[in-house]
């Protein structure tokens, strides 16, 4: 699941990127998009605590972004996932939610509940704003 997002009006503040030397755009673009990513974060927290899945907390404690390589200066990409390991043998490690995934999708035995994918459908658009407003901080700063 992804989005790509086009700030409608925001040519002025693309113009204005573009301006900016390659590194310092790079920094202006990853922190708009990791507010963002703090958005949806936030959100999957909230809606996995509403649907119960609290067990030992470890579930809501990794729920995390992961800032992929960038391609370019111009590209960023975060996914929001839960942190997870393998699990080991004969011991139970109460801070691995290995099993984030039944949760988000379900099994044969139980239904999905899932907390990941509506935290992104609902706050899409208030993570769009969040990571607007932070691109002219970010430009205001640099003036």
């Amino acid at each position: 699941m992804g989005a790509n997002f086009t700030i409608t009006g925001g040519r002025e503040l693309a113009a204005r990127l573009n301006e900016l030397g390659e590194d310092i755009r790079k920094k202006v673009i990853r922190s708009a998009v990791t507010a963002a990513a703090q958005v949806v974060k936030k959100r999957a927290k909230e809606i996995a605590k509403t649907k119960g899945i609290e067990d030992t907390g470890a579930l809501i404690r990794n729920i995390a972004g992961k800032v992929e390589k960038q391609r370019s200066p111009d590209y960023v990409q975060i996914n929001i996932g839960v942190r997870h390991g393998k699990p080991k043998k004969g011991a139970k490690n109460q801070d691995d939610p290995w099993y984030w995934w039944q949760h988000e999708f379900g099994n044969s035995k139980k239904a999905a509940r899932p907390f990941i994918r509506p935290a992104f459908e609902e706050s899409k658009e208030k993570a769009l704003e969040v990571m607007t407003e932070r691109v002219r901080q970010r430009l205001a700063k640099l003036q």
